[in-house]
Order: C-alpha cells, then sequence, then structure tokens
C-alpha cells in the first residue's frame, strides 16, 4: 500500500473542494506577473551576498534609549547634579528627530504602536526637560501626549517590554522637573497602581531597572549584572540609567562604543545584536526558499556561531531567543549541539520566574518550541520544554492574546503540523508573511533592515515564480508520460497524477532537480496504480501475473498478459524503469536497472503477502506485521530513484550500507503507521491489514491503547531518521540522499497528521497549498 496516497478515496478528495483531488485539471496558466530577467536575478544575487558577507548589522535608531543616554551627566557629575550632559550629540538627534505629529519613535501614525511613542516621546520629553533645551520640541510632545494618553491602557496596543514599570516611573520623573502631564488623573492613578503590582507580582524585572530610579541599588545591580562589554543586559537605556544614578567606568565605555558605532549621535534599543541578526537572515533566507544560493557564505556564518557556541559566548547564552535559534539552525545543519543546554527552561513555572521579562514573550516561546521539534532520541530535556511551550502557544491561540497577526499565523503553522510543512508550501507563506517593513518590540520598537529588507522579498518572489512556472511544465510533461503510458485507460482505482507531482515538487526544490522530481512523482504514481490495482480491482490471478512478469523482467512474453489492466500496468513500470536506468547510467555512470527490479519484485510480493497474512489469519502480532509492512509502503523504491538524480555522485556502495538500510526503514516505518493511523477504521472493515487492527483482533488491547502505541513507534522512529540526518561526523551518506528520505516523511505527515480527527489535519489549508504551488499567481 502506498505511503503517500493511501487515504485518497473519492470522498476523502471530495472535502478539498479541489477538481484537481478528483481528476479533474489544474489550470496551468503562466503567472500574470512578470518574472524578471535572470540578468537583475543575478544582481539581486550580488547585493545580497554583500548583505550577508559585509558584516554589518543594520538597526535602526530608538529615540527612548537615545533618550537615556542623553540624560546621562557630564562623566564629573555621573551619580550626581551637573548641568551639562556627558553625551551632547544624543540631544542634538532629538531635536532634530521629532516626528510632524510631535511624536518621537520608530513609525508615527501606527495604529498598534502609540503605545511605544507614548513611551519614546515621554523619555525625549525628559531629556529636552533636563537640559531646557528645545522648549518648542517639549510643548509639540505634551501635546502629542495629551492626544494620546489612552494608549497607555489599551489593551490593543503592541506594549515595549517593562512599559507598566517604567512609564510610570518617567511620569514621577517629570514632576521632579516640574514638568505637568497634560494626562488625566484617573488615568495616573492606575498606572501607578498597575507599576505597584507589577513590581510586587514578579521578581524578573531587572531589564526594566530604569523604571526604579533612586530607590534601586544600582551598585548592586552593577556588581551582579554588568556583562563584559560594560553594559547591563545590552540595554543602552539601562546602562544609561546606572550611570545617572552611579559613576561606573564600564558603563561609560558601553555607551561610548555604541554611539561610535554608528557616529549619528543615537543609539539602537538591543547593543550588541551581531549574531542572533545573523542567525535571523540565515533563519529567513531558508524560509523564503533562497538560501541555496548562498551556501558558502551560510555555512561560513554557521561555522563561526558553532565556534561561539563551543565557548559558551554570552551573546548567545545569555539571549534565550538567540540561544534556542542557534541550537535549532546547528543541529538541523550537523553541528554536534547538546539539549543540555536547556536544562534550566524544563519547568514551566520556573522559566517565568527566573527568565527576565524580555525573554517571557510568544516570540521567545516559539522558538523554544521549534528548537524542541528537533529532539531526537533520548532527549528528556527538549521532551519537557515541547510539552509545555506546546501547551502555552496553544493558549495563547485559543485565548486570541497574540495581538502581532503574523506572529499569530507563524505560531499557527507550526502548531498545525510542524512536521508535515512542506518546503515549497512553507516558502509560500513565509513569503505572503513577510514584511520589509516588519518590526520587533523590546522596550520599544525597531527594525533590522539586515533581516527585513526589499532586496529578499523581491529575490525570493523572483524564485517562486520561475520554479511556478517550472512545475507548470514538468506538471504537462508528466501528464503526457502518462497517456503514453496508458495509464489514462485504467478505469477504477485513485487519480493522482497531479497531487502526486505536486506534493513532490513540494519537496524536491530547485530548478536543476528536474529530473529527480519527476522520477519521483512517476513511482508515486505507478505504486499507487499498482496498489489499487492489487488491493481493490485486480484479481488474484491478475496480481499473481504482474509478479510473474517483474520475477522475468527481459523474458516475457508479447501476450498473454491475462488482461488489459495487466499489459497496462506491466508495460508502463516496464518503460518507465528501464528509462529511469538509462538516465541513471548517464548521471552516475553504473547501472540501476537490476536493483529498480529488485525493489519493485519486493513491493508487489509484499503488496501481496499484506493482503494474503489478513485474509488467512497469518499475522498475530505487531511485531509480526511491522517486520514485512515497511516493505510495502514504496518510501525504498521514491528515494532510490530519484536519489540519483539530485546533482551529487553517488557511489554503488553506500546503497548496500547498515546505514542506508536503517534509515530506509526507519522513514518507511514512519510513513508505513502514520498511513495506518488514519485508515485503520476503513481498512477494518475492507478486511484489510493494519497496525491498529492487528492489536485488536479476537479481544486484544483497546483500539485507544492500540493508537497510543503505533504513535509511540512513530516518534521512536521519526526521532531516528532526524537523529541520522543531522549525523555529520562518522556518516558515510551525502547529507542530500538522507534529508530526501526525510522529506519523503514529511509528505506522509502532511497527509496523514493524526491531530484533528478527520483524514486530513487541515484539508482547506492543504487545497490552497496545491494551488499556491501550481496555479494561483504570486
Amino acid at each position: 500500500m502506498v505511503y503517500s496516497l493511501k487515504v485518497f478515496s473519492s470522498s476523502s478528495l471530495k472535502k478539498f473542494g479541489a477538481n484537481s483531488f478528483s481528476g479533474g485539471p489544474i489550470v496551468t496558466t503562466k503567472c500574470c506577473l512578470k518574472v524578471d530577467s535572470p540578468a537583475n536575478h543575478g544582481s539581486l544575487i550580488d547585493k545580497i551576498r554583500e548583505r550577508i558577507t559585509n558584516g554589518k548589522v543594520e538597526i535602526s535608531p530608538s529615540a527612548y534609549d537615545t533618550a537615556w543616554v542623553a540624560m546621562v551627566p557630564a562623566r564629573e557629575y555621573s551619580g550626581g547634579g551637573g548641568d551639562q550632559p556627558c553625551f551632547p550629540q544624543c540631544l542634538d538627534w532629538i531635536m532634530e528627530n521629532q516626528n510632524p505629529d510631535g511624536s518621537w519613535g520608530l513609525d508615527p501614525g501606527h495604529p498598534f504602536l502609540v503605545r511605544d511613542s507614548l513611551s519614546s516621546t515621554l523619555a525625549c520629553v525628559l531629556a529636552l526637560r533636563k537640559w531646557d533645551v528645545g522648549q518648542q520640541l517639549v510643548q509639540n510632545g505634551m501635546d502629542f501626549i495629551a492626544s494620546n494618553g489612552w494608549a497607555a491602557e489599551s489593551k490593543d496596543q503592541f506594549s515595549p517590554v517593562g512599559f507598566d514599570i517604567i512609564f510610570p516611573a518617567m511620569i514621577e520623573y517629570a514632576k521632579e522637573l516640574n514638568l505637568t502631564l497634560p494626562l488625566n488623573p484617573s488615568l495616573l492613578d492606575s498606572l501607578i497602581y498597575i507599576q505597584y503590582s507589577e513590581i510586587r507580582r514578579k521578581r524578573n524585572q531587572d531589564y526594566a531597572l530604569e523604571g526604579l530610579g533612586k530607590s534601586c541599588d544600582w551598585k548592586g545591580v552593577i556588581s551582579e549584572h554588568q556583562k563584559s562589554n560594560g553594559s547591563l543586559f545590552n540595554s543602552p537605556a539601562t546602562t544609561a540609567a546606572a550611570l545617572i544614578h552611579c559613576r561606573d567606568e564600564k558603563c561609560f565605555e558601553y555607551l561610548i562604543s555604541v554611539l561610535n558605532a554608528n557616529c549619528n549621535g543615537w543609539v539602537p534599543t538591543i547593543y550588541p545584536v551581531d549574531i542572533y541578526t545573523r542567525l535571523c537572515v540565515i533563519d529567513t533566507l531558508e524560509k523564503l526558499g533562497v538560501n541555496r544560493y548562498f551556501e558558502f557564505e551560510l555555512r561560513n556564518i554557521l561555522d563561526e556561531i558553532y565556534e561561539r557556541w563551543l565557548k559558551k559566548e554570552d551573546e548567545i547564552f545569555s539571549d534565550i531567543t538567540c540561544r534556542a535559534m542557534a541550537f535549532r539552525l546547528l543541529r538541523v545543519k550537523g553541528y554536534d549541539v547538546s539539549s543540555d543546554e536547556f536544562e534550566e527552561f524544563v519547568d514551566q513555572e520556573h522559566f517565568f520566574d527566573t527568565v527576565g521579562i524580555q525573554y517571557s514573550g510568544v516570540s521567545t516561546l516559539l522558538e523554544l518550541y521549534r528548537a524542541s521539534q528537533t529532539r531526537i532520541c533520548d532527549e528528556g530535556v527538549l521532551d519537557k520544554i515541547h510539552a509545555w511551550t506546546s501547551a502555552f502557544l496553544k493558549q495563547q491561540l485559543l485565548h486570541q492574546t497574540i495581538l502581532d497577526k503574523r506572529l499569530q499565523k507563524q505560531v499557527d503553522y507550526d502548531l498545525k503540523n510542524f512536521y508535515g510543512t512542506l518546503d515549497q508550501f512553507g516558502i509560500r507563506r513565509s513569503i505572503e508573511l513577510y514584511d520589509a517593513r516588519d518590526f520587533q518590540i523590546l522596550k520599544t520598537a525597531y527594525r533590522c533592515p539586515t533581516v527585513h529588507n526589499d532586496d529578499f522579498i523581491l529575490f525570493s518572489v523572483q524564485n517562486f515564480r520561475i520554479s511556478q512556472s517550472r512545475y507548470q511544465e514538468e506538471l504537462q510533461q508528466m501528464e503526457r508520460w502518462y497517456v503514453e503510458c496508458r495509464l489514462d485507460r485504467l478505469n477504477q482505482g485513485r487519480k493522482i497524477l497531479q497531487i502526486s507531482y505536486i506534493l513532490t515538487a513540494a519537496v524536491i526544490v530547485g530548478p536543476e532537480l528536474s529530473l529527480a522530481r519527476i522520477s519521483y512523482a512517476q513511482v508515486v504514481v505507478l505504486i499507487s496504480c499498482l496498489d489499487d490495482f492489487f488491493d481493490l480491482y485486480g484479481s488474484k490471478e491478475e496480481a499473481f501475473r504482474i509478479i510473474e512478469l517483474v520475477s522475468n523482467w527481459n523474458v516475457h512474453p508479447e501476450t498473454n498478459y491475462c488482461s488489459q489492466e495487466v499489459e497496462i500496468l506491466f508495460t508502463a513500470l516496464y518503460n518507465t524503469v528501464n528509462e529511469v536506468a538509462e538516465k541513471a547510467y548517464d548521471k552516475q555512470g553504473y547501472y540501476v536497472e537490476h536493483d529498480l527490479v529488485s525493489m519493485w519484485l519486493e513491493l508487489l510480493i509484499s503488496f501481496r503477502r499484506e493482503k494474503d497474512s489478513w485474509n488467512q489469519n497469518n499475522v498475530s502480532t505487531l511485531d509480526e506485521y511491522l517486520s514485512f509492512a515497511w516493505k510495502s509502503v514504496g518510501c525504498k523504491l521514491c528515494v532510490f530513484t530519484s536519489v540519483h538524480f539530485l546533482g551529487i555522485r553517488i557511489s554503488e556502495d553506500i546503497f548496500t550500507s547498515t546505514e542506508y538500510t536503517s534509515l530506509c526503514q526507519h522513514s518507511s516505518l514512519v510513513c508505513r503507521l502514520l498511513n495506518d493511523l488514519k485508515t485503520f477504521k476503513k481498512e477494518h472493515e475492507e478486511g484489510a491489514l493494519n497496525s491498529v487492527n492487528v492489536q485488536t483482533v479476537d479481544g486484544g488491547i483497546s483500539e485507544e491503547d492500540a493508537v497510543l502505541k503505533v504513535e509511540e513507534i512513530i516518534e521512536y522512529n521519526r526521532r531516528k531518521v532526524l537523529q541520522m540526518v543531522y549525523k555529520r561526523k562518522g556518516s558515510i551518506l551525502p547529507r542530500e540522499c538522507k534529508e530526501l528520505f526525510w522529506k519523503t516523511c514529511k509528505i506522509a505527515h502532511c497527509l496523514y497528521s493524526h491531530e484533528g480527527g478527520d483524514e486530513f489535519s487541515s484539508p482547506i489549508d492543504v487545497a490552497n497549498d496545491i494551488n499556491g504551488l501550481i496555479s494561483e499567481p504570486l
């Protein structure tokens, strides 16, 4: 029974509401948007490569942090009075960068950043008032605060980290400067009450220490929290607040280094942010589907980050989001990283009690969740993190607490079917969610053009359109092959040509891999046709005749096929296998026909054995079933057929290696059992053998316990597959070969995700993904 398409009965296909699933045509018109020329394509590649390799991190100015730095008195007065600013260039920047509406901040007029603008504006007003300059600017800022004070309490606003502590403290500081803010007294009382509650409720508010002012033990804070670069939490604002209240040379040196980094009189809201930004670049280019153009540059970055990981550098390990992303990207790319580095995060309550407030948001929890999804065998730390982060994120979706709609969609996608998001489906979603003007929020909203810029999105859109055009051409080529093989004359069974190709194209990505895609999809189609014949409408004699013809591959007579269906099926198989073998020889320089024929024979025999074993009650245990069921799934054939066309040289020896055999078996079991979980009720009615039914027959264990047992086996084998794919040291298999096994598992996850209780986790989403890959313009 075929690993990826068994579930496509005529009734289940109708659930997608798409003609393509019931054999109707997919419209293959060209994209209506113009695909740019290859020359322009190359120009964008050069620009992106320069952005990756120049070592610069572009980040927007933070009016909030710059204002705090501007309030630092001259060095000789640090910690006391003084009538001169230590960093007058910051004061100049503030005076030159007020927005037309009287505010300061990243994006004036943004409907969800009014609270952020309030915070930045008040900080800048305080800085100007402290040094008694820019009276009109101060008045403009006061007018903005008066008109927008409502946002301080609004639950619909994106909130800067620590706002509930810092903003009321800035209001109190305004009073010390004899500045009466135009805010409603009831609002002021409410803000003070919230601040009091926040300070009492949490023990991890250090990141917002500027909100404590004189009441803070600044010398103790510096002694406990100062980093080697002189900062407090890599925050210019908090570091500046410390200097306002006490003298510290390392804090001075840090702020000087931050200002020297841009030389324009402003500071960002976080510094340094080099490693996290470079990780985001790698992650973003991969999600946009264009990382293969920059493999050398991205590998160099990962090599450097891995060296810093091994040294446990503070910039990685003090930032939970950065640590989680680094772990995930390094592990997936084959670097040896230990999940023990997350031991401190295994308990949810302890996590929220101990981590800084800047790491308690959804973005950090999503990165921890993603890191946990790379878990391999015997990783209890990641198991525990996965359990509570997934539950937490589900609750956020359920209660609709994620205000950022793009982030909400990302969480939804990842939770819905993490392993079943096929490459090209995910790429299209990422392109649609990508915004060149996207921002993040710490103490203020900021942009990082190194990660979010026009070049990335333009190039990824061009690349996707080129791929989409190629897929349309290849689908037409598949349709011609289907007709030439006369498979269209088979009146029974599933019509799965289009879906077979589309799912294949979704995981085998790249214009140069056309042969790999087509050969893989042809195998899926042939397996499906033969599986339906053996399983649904062919006679026992016809099934044995096909097996006999394959056994005598080159000596079959021209007549005596015993039926037209047998003739069509065998002839299609014979011609396709021989053609693929010739092309494989051209690519690799050795013959694979004998191996292909042997695998097809093994598959067909397993089809027959599966049916006979159930009918004759020859299989009594799950272990007995598993010993042969993995062979009937087709995973081995799909990978072996197409792996020769991945653009790499492959030694014949690897196909007989223990590593290859083991990877094949684990992958096949994942596909087989995911199929079983979706079809066991239907197959029980049809009298077909299944891993669930074999446990419940004759009053065995309950159906619920049988399903749990199968899920455990899937989880174990999936982890084994990932462990082998990630492994670099001691592996003889090319990475491309191992990834093809995993991508085959992803197709099964896409089709047979067990969550949701239906034949598909989300039929509408899958249908939309399919249409988006082939026919719907981007």
